[in-house]
């Protein structure tokens, strides 16, 4: 790191030197044009040999295999990393089945849709401005899908509810969301101006992307519960039940004081308390879970995967809140 000091000059302009060498390396001549760039963060940002056009304008995706996966993990990737114009091409002609992959995934991604589509290509363009998206309203939307398919898992789960679609299907959701975020916090790895239209700072981006992250973990195990017991035929036993109402529910506050401390930036005693729950919850179903030996092979099953979904949920929760806590030490 080198240090300069900033001159005024004429009547209110300030300057700065670059290194000489650096200038020297960089072909940097006088009446050259420097781009600056001012963030929320108080941070300047000053580059040269701007590109007219950003590199995550377009992509062209080439699809040597046939195989519709294949076209459908490329759009998802190219999707998430943030490009605005995707192309996927066949070097014949694409299949049908080429073709219904790629349309089902664009309905399943936000703020994308055709724009063209031939024999050999179909193009993806991706809608939305920066300036329109809330990533924090992303966050609580996830927060709340997750929240909500976590309690209905466990209702299934003890008998109390039938709706086992309607989780699956918001787990459709939850994944819409994810992907956006990440979508936006990768374009901020490479577009200065990105933070800036989204109007959060760049600490503040990665602790939802991380929380977001967690997030849909949780509610893939809530998916999991309810395919355990979808497999089994077999609903936890009413003996269990006041133990393992108590555990969901020490679960679903964890999971929504988590959330609520990165994104409300709760204070530290609330961050702990929450981590002191996340380990009750851990203690309460490993308890439960060692006496399991003795019960019947299919009920026994049943139970150590939804303990196991709780257990892995309650530490998701842990990571989140853990975050919150790294996160208050640079106050």
């Amino acid at each position: 790191m080198e240090t300069r000091k900033i001159q005024k000059v004429g009547g209110g302009t300030y300057t700065v030197s670059i290194p000489a060498q650096w200038a020297k390396d960089h072909n940097i001549e006088a009446a050259d044009t420097a781009y600056l760039y001012t963030h929320r963060d108080g941070s300047l940002v000053v580059r040269w040999n701007e590109n007219e056009h950003s590199d995550l304008a377009t992509t062209q995706i080439i699809l040597s295999d046939t195989d519709s996966r294949v076209a459908k993990r490329m759009l998802r990737a190219a999707y998430t990393a943030g490009f605005t114009q995707i192309t996927l091409r066949a070097q014949d002609e694409l299949t049908s089945e080429q073709r219904r992959a790629i349309t089902t995934c664009t309905r399943q991604l936000t703020g994308v849709e055709i724009s063209e589509e031939t024999d050999c290509n179909i193009t993806v363009q991706y809608l939305l401005d920066a300036d329109d998206v809330s990533i924090r309203q992303s966050l609580l939307q996830l927060q709340s899908i997750t929240l909500s398919m976590h309690e209905a898992a466990m209702e299934f789960a003890v008998g109390e509810s039938d709706e086992s679609e309607y989780i699956i299907n918001r787990d459709e959701e939850a994944d819409r969301i994810l992907q956006l975020i990440t979508r936006h916090f990768n374009r901020s790895l490479l577009e200065l101006a990105e933070l800036d239209q989204l109007g959060v700072t760049r600490p503040q981006l990665f602790e939802y992307y991380v929380t977001a992250r967690q997030l849909e973990r949780i509610a893939d195990h809530a998916v999991k519960i309810v395919r355990c017991v979808q497999r089994t035929d077999h609903a936890i036993s009413e003996e269990l039940l006041p133990e393992m109402s108590s555990i969901s529910a020490d679960t679903h506050q964890v999971i929504e004081d988590a959330a609520e401390a990165v994104i409300n930036s709760t204070s530290t005693d609330v961050v702990h308390s929450t981590l002191n729950r996340c380990e009750r919850v851990i203690q309460e179903a490993r308890k439960v879970d060692q006496t399991l030996a003795d019960r019947a092979p299919r009920e026994a099953y049943v139970l150590t995967r939804v303990l196991d979904s709780l257990i892995r949920t309650a530490k998701y929760s842990e990571n989140i809140a853990e975050l919150r806590l790294r996160t208050s030490l640079r106050v």
